[in-house]
């Protein structure tokens, strides 16, 4: 890319946010200015998605190329104790910027999730039908749908569950599991659903290279997946984290049913990626290697 496009990032606080952040700042080509609301600083600007005045007015002052739309409720425990709160982000906050990116002439990347799916008949490909089981799958349908209707040129990228560089262990479904062994009681980890772990360094790589090419090919859209290839469940990835840490796996049990006192999960919702591995789009980094990076400073 010879000439620097502007680049916004919803959510740029967040886990997937702050790994956009750092990709896009790096790559040449872009002026990236990164958008959080309960976070702001470190050079974030801070707006409320939900505002659509301010939306509005910012995003037409800065008349960027390209929004990576990051920012969402995410947690399905939260999502279906708050579905008021959870719709007005995931869907309408996103029904609204797509049609201002559409305004603006600026190219969208939704970020969604595998759990559109409901885990019963993997792996997924870009054209299969969405049939959620929980809330948060629910509003991620209705982002897409609202996206797609609201700006036929926006991109749709649907991750599984994210790992990274994390500012408490809590951030991350993955590295929240580090957590149990500061009691020494049985830990009981599911071993029912199986999830594909994915980097958020792999994703922000993932989505710069959707934004270089679509700065090649204007007909660049639709619906991408992009996931980790290692299958894991809770159980098998808190062995790899207790080997990190140097944990005793003694505690861990293997629980072998769907929790009953939590949102619904799905049982397995493998993404198909060859779309975009068609393209040459993609990097994936081991589980192990990304996983002691990101928990060397709980070493």
């Amino acid at each position: 890319m010879a000439n620097t496009s502007k680049a916004v990032v919803t959510g740029a606080s967040g886990l997937l946010g702050r790994a956009l952040m750092r990709e896009l700042s790096a790559a040449e080509g872009f002026e990236t200015t990164g958008l959080s609301f309960s976070r702001a600083g470190n050079g974030l600007v801070q707006l409320d998605l939900c505002d659509d005045v301010a939306v509005s007015a910012l995003l037409r002052e800065l008349r960027p190329a390209y929004i990576v739309h990051s920012a969402a409720i995410r947690q399905p425990d939260i999502c279906d104790h708050q579905p008021e709160r959870t719709h007005q982000l995931n869907v309408a906050a996103s029904a609204r910027l797509a049609q201002l990116a559409a305004e603006i002439g600026a190219w969208l990347i939704y970020i969604s999730t595998d759990y559109v799916f409901d885990g019963t008949a993997p792996p997924y490909n870009v054209d299969s039908v969405p049939n959620p089981i929980n809330t948060y799958g629910h509003s991620k349908v209705g982002g897409e749908e609202a996206v797609s209707n609201g700006n036929t040129d926006a991109a749709v990228l649907r991750v599984p569950i994210l790992y990274g560089q994390i500012e408490s262990l809590e951030e991350s479904a993955v590295t929240i599991v580090a957590q149990a062994w500061k009691s020494n009681k049985p830990l009981g980890m599911d071993h029912w659903a199986t999830r594909y772990p994915t980097y958020v360094n792999d994703v922000a790589v993932v989505c710069r290279q959707l934004l270089e090419r679509k700065g090649e090919d204007p007909n660049l859209r639709g619906i991408f997946h992009w996931s980790g290839d290692e299958a894991m469940t809770k159980y098998e990835m808190s062995r790899v984290i207790a080997d990190i840490l140097g944990k005793p796996q003694s505690q861990l049990e293997q629980r072998l049913q769907p929790p009953d006192n939590e949102a619904l999960r799905p049982r397995d919702c493998h993404l198909d990626c060859s779309r975009l591995e068609a393209l040459g789009i993609g990097q994936r980094t081991p589980f192990r290697e990304a996983l002691t990076q990101c928990l060397s400073p709980y070493q």
